[in-house]
């Protein structure tokens, strides 16, 4: 199945560095942070994923260096992953499917969102790259894709700027055999 959700936000900047919410595919609420768009989607009642677009989403990023998409193909290889609360509810978020990286990362903002906190004696660790530094904590937190349910480790990314939201190599490519079918739009987990 096509995502039109992701045609309408590669061709409607309205929609990028904010919070979206998605319903049967399709957009139904934008904004700034994700308490808003949890406090606008409580009002509708509705069953909801959410998906943080980045500030460029017509651009590839790799660390905070950016190279422009030439082909201008809509798609990206995002999936739905529902994240197991500590209180046992389920928050669904729509995340890019990495095969080039080894971690999965999440964004500052969803990291809170999930309970993550830091101890002030808890050292970062840092990514380099094309000359930037990106501090982060690992955490894990269980994960349900497509009705399996696996603990995965993430790097929270603590600089509240970055966006990104991805599911790496390390755990879930090691549970998944996983299929991209780029023509198709698609993405096919199978549990190993």
């Amino acid at each position: 199945m096509k995502d039109d959700w992701q045609r309408e936000i590669f061709h409607n900047s309205k929609y990028w560095g904010k919070v979206i919410a998605i319903v049967d595919e399709k957009i139904v609420e934008y904004a700034d942070s994700y308490n808003e768009i949890d406090e606008k989607m409580m009002q509708k009642n509705l069953t909801f994923s959410t998906f943080k677009v980045p500030k460029q989403y017509d651009a590839y990023r790799i660390l905070t260096f950016k190279i422009k998409n030439i082909s201008k193909h809509e798609w990206k290889p995002i999936y739905p992953v529902d994240f197991i609360l500590p209180d046992g509810n389920i928050k669904q978020e729509r995340m890019l499917i990495d095969s080039g990286a080894d971690i999965s990362i999440i964004n500052y903002n969803f990291g809170e969102e999930l309970g993550f906190k830091r101890d002030e004696h808890e050292i970062m660790g840092f990514a380099e790259g094309f000359g930037s530094k990106i501090n982060f904590l690992m955490r894990e937190n269980e994960i349900e894709i497509d009705g399996y349910r696996i603990k995965n480790r993430f790097a929270w990314i603590q600089d509240e700027e970055i966006d990104d939201m991805i599911i790496g190599r390390e755990v879930v490519f090691d549970e998944f055999d996983i299929e991209f079918k780029q023509v198709e739009e698609k993405i096919i987990f199978r549990k190993r």
